[in-house]
């Protein structure tokens, strides 16, 4: 709320003397962060208050658990080498590590909601009629398509 304050107002009506730093508190200890080189020296302007939020943002989102995913990265690359597992993009990777899902078409049908069509317009029995003629991979493909993930919602 407080970077959507910044974005929506004026600098010089907030009052408040900004540079491209933020203060971090881990395990108790606090500490300034720069969010980008000498970013300490940067002050915000409303010039690049845009580009402040966005590394903020992105501070938050990953660089505050960058530890935390270096860790796991490199346990996961300790069992699977990176080599190998770069191959894949992350649809097919989803797919090798949860499998291929089972998914039920009538219980999918009976779960879709529909916006300017009806259960018995003829395009939609013969979109139920094609995806009832997909095999499960072909079904799976088609779930990733349509809702980014392979796994029955």
């Amino acid at each position: 709320q407080g970077l959507q304050y910044l974005l929506d107002h004026d600098l010089s009506d907030i009052g408040m003397e900004l540079t491209f730093s933020t203060e971090v508190q881990e395990f108790g200890l606090s500490e300034i962060r720069d969010l980008k080189p000498t970013g300490r020296n940067i002050p915000v302007t409303e010039e690049n208050k845009k580009e402040y939020v966005k590394l903020v943002c992105q501070m938050k989102m990953t660089g505050a658990i960058r530890k935390q995913i270096d860790s796991f990265l490199e346990g996961f690359y300790e069992i699977i080498p990176k080599r190998l597992i770069s191959i894949f993009d992350e649809q097919e990777l989803e797919l090798l590590i949860s499998g291929l899902p089972n998914i039920d078409l009538d219980d999918l049908k009976a779960n879709t909601e529909y916006h300017k069509y009806t259960e018995s317009s003829l395009q939609i029995q013969w979109f139920w009629r094609a995806l009832r003629s997909f095999d499960q991979a072909d079904r799976a493909k088609f779930l990733q398509f349509v809702t980014g993930t392979s796994k029955v919602p």
